[in-house]
């Protein structure tokens, strides 16, 4: 993947791809680790605004790239031979030349271009997939053209999908009553948009109920998002939402969050030092980490800590008795909270003698899978 420099006045969309190789590493190589064969699905493929010849800076490739990686670290370290079958969908003729000259030279993974709307392409995707376990990623440049009720047998697919749901667009347009918006609203979210009479709470309505409409749609257990902000102000530009029925996937999407939380305080601090720079024609004296200014996160990840903390004792209050990985589950479908942070609360717990936990080996000091975590 190139260099966040490289992708200057479109850090967001380098964060993006960041974050999707290395979820795409992860999720590739643990299904790959059990099954013969795992297909990608990229239904808004472009390239958009790309301003590399090779392509290097679209998802596309950095798919592709990731996947070569992962089918040879597969065969390399466990002797297999994974099937990846990698399927990319673009609507726009432009476009679409570019990706299908560019994918053409992919010799190495089984490449399937296709030209047209995903929302009609949907029981072409359903059947390149079959029965195989799939990574859909859905990554408009708005909020139509995925209509939940045309996109559910996709969801219903054997695997996981990612959408990138474009707050920024949502957040202006989902009030308007014009007929066709409405509509189009009610097309996104599989009817009406939730109620958005509470300005403080506005965006996360909005995309918990989104990620909830996705969740039933498709009959996922887990339903969560992260979210990264405009390179220079303090304010979402889109959520990434993610949907699995496997508790390790929540838990990649987790680890990969933590990444990104660190990449996008670095990336953002970068872009503002040289917006600086360009607006004020002097060279600063300090580097861009010196003058980056409180991470955006810090509110949220604060809440986040203590929303943790409360969904664990209640849930443990409740039980009485609770084995460590459905804990787990529930508590990493939080944003911004990781396994380290539930391992912490535990630890907490357990030396202020409200838990004691069950099946810990003698040497051992924190919980893990395999472990029950009883209420005292």
């Amino acid at each position: 993947m190139r260099s966040a420099e490289e992708y200057r006045g479109r850090e967001q969309t380098y964060l993006k791809h960041f974050f999707l190789e290395r979820y795409l590493e992860r999720v590739a190589y643990n299904i790959g680790s059990a099954f013969p064969s795992f297909v990608y699905v990229d239904g808004f493929s472009g390239p958009w605004r790309s301003e590399n010849e090779a392509f290097e800076d679209t998802s596309f490739m950095i798919a592709i790239r990731q996947l070569r990686a992962v089918r040879d670290g597969v065969r390399d370290q466990l002797g297999k031979d994974l099937k990846i079958r990698c399927l990319f969908i673009e609507k726009d003729p432009v476009s679409f030349a570019s990706l299908k000259k560019a994918v053409e030279g992919v010799t190495d993974l089984e490449t399937k271009v296709l030209h047209g709307s995903f929302e009609d392409l949907v029981p072409d995707v359903v059947k390149f997939v079959g029965s195989s376990f799939s990574l859909v990623f859905i990554d408009p440049t708005g909020w139509t053209g995925f209509a939940l009720s045309k996109i559910t047998p996709i969801l219903k697919l054997r695997g996981e999908v990612l959408v990138n749901f474009m707050f920024n667009h949502i957040n202006w347009l989902v009030e308007d009553q014009r007929p066709e918006q409405v509509a189009s609203f009610h097309d996104l979210f599989g009817g009406p948009p939730p109620d958005l009479s509470d300005p403080i709470r506005r965006e996360e309505v909005l995309v918990t109920h989104y990620a909830a409409a996705l969740k039933k749609a498709g009959g996922f257990r887990h339903a969560t998002f992260t979210r990264i902000l405009w390179p220079l102000e303090d304010r979402t530009y889109f959520h990434l939402v993610y949907c699995t029925r496997n508790a390790k996937g929540l838990l990649e999407f987790r680890a990969s969050e933590k990444k990104l939380f660190d990449e996008q305080h670095k990336v953002r601090a970068e872009a503002l030092h040289a917006h600086e720079e360009q607006r004020t024609g002097q060279l600063a004296l300090l580097t861009a980490a010196q003058k980056a200014p409180p991470q955006p996160f810090v509110v949220e990840r604060s809440r986040a800590l203590q929303d943790g903390e409360a969904l664990i004792t209640a849930r443990l209050t409740a039980s009485q008795k609770v084995k460590y990985e459905d804990l787990r589950s529930e508590a990493l479908e939080l944003s911004l909270f990781w396994e380290k942070d539930l391992k912490d609360v535990l630890a907490k717990l357990r030396t202020a003698g409200r838990i004691v936990i069950e099946n810990m080996g003698p040497r051992e000091r924190t919980a893990k899978e395999g472990h029950v975590l009883v209420w005292q």
